[in-house]
C-alpha cells in the first residue's frame, strides 16, 4: 500500500485493517498468477442443492524479478523481512539469505486444504491474515506416511487424504505417525525446516 500512495484513514485501528485487508485483496489477488473462482455444492446443507463460492489465489514472487514494478516487486516491498536485501529487516528470518527461492503467496477460503506433502527446501510460513491449522512430522515418520511411490509425479505427499478416516483403514501404519498440530494466525510465523511434512487447513 506504501508503493500505491494509500492513506490510511483516521478512524479507529479496525477501520484501518479493514481498508488494508480490501487494498491487499484487490491489489495482490488481484495480480495472482493462478486462480480458482468457482462454485461448490454447500455440504452442510442437507436439504437443499445449495452453491456457494469459494476461492483460491496463489501469486509467486521471485527476486530477479523484483527490480522493475509488477507483482514480484509489491511482494517484496510489502514483505521485506523476505528480502535477502534488506538484511535488518530479514536476517531473522532468512536462515540461508543466498538460498532464497521466492515468497509465495496464498489466498484460500475457509476450508481451503493442502494434503500431507515435504519440500525439499527450507519453509518460514507467515500468516497475514485469518488462521491456518498446521499438522506437522518430522522426516522420521516418512515410513508412516503412506507416501507415492519414489517416482510418482506426487512422490513427496500422502496417497490418500488424512481428513476422510474411513481411508485409515488402508493404511493402518499412518495410525501410528506422530505429529504436532497447531493453529497460526494473523502475524505468527513458522519455521518448517528442510524435509517435514506438514499438511494444511484454512480455518
Amino acid at each position: 500500500w506504501r508503493m500505491e500512495g494509500l492513506a490510511l484513514g483516521e478512524g479507529d485501528i479496525v477501520d484501518r485493517v479493514n481498508e488494508l485487508r480490501k487494498w491487499r485483496m484487490e491489489n495482490m489477488v488481484g495480480k495472482a498468477d493462478h486462480a480458482d473462482d468457482d462454485e461448490v455444492r454447500d455440504d452442510t446443507d442437507k436439504e437443499n442443492e445449495k452453491r456457494v463460492k469459494w476461492y483460491y489465489w496463489r501469486l509467486n514472487a521471485f527476486l530477479e524479478d523484483a527490480e522493475e514494478d509488477g507483482p514480484d516487486k509489491l511482494v517484496f516491498d510489502d514483505l521485506p523481512f523476505f528480502d535477502p536485501r534488506k538484511q535488518k529487516e530479514s536476517e531473522f528470518y532468512l536462515v540461508d539469505p543466498a538460498g532464497q527461492r521466492g515468497v509465495n503467496c496464498r489466498f484460500g477460503m475457509r476450508g481451503v486444504s493442502a494434503y500431507n506433502h515435504m519440500d525439499m527446501s527450507r519453509n518460514m510460513i507467515a500468516v497475514l491474515d485469518g488462521e491456518r491449522r498446521y499438522i506437522i512430522a518430522h522426516p522420521d515418520q516418512c515410513s508412516k506416511m503412506a507416501l507415492y511411490p519414489i517416482n510418482h509425479p506426487s512422490g513427496r505427499h500422502s496417497s490418500f487424504d488424512w481428513s476422510n478416516q474411513a481411508e485409515w483403514d488402508i493404511h493402518p501404519e499412518f495410525r501410528d505417525a506422530k505429529v504436532s498440530e497447531m493453529v497460526l494466525q494473523a502475524g505468527d510465523v513458522l519455521y518448517l525446516p528442510t524435509a517435514w511434512f506438514h499438511a494444511i487447513v484454512n480455518l
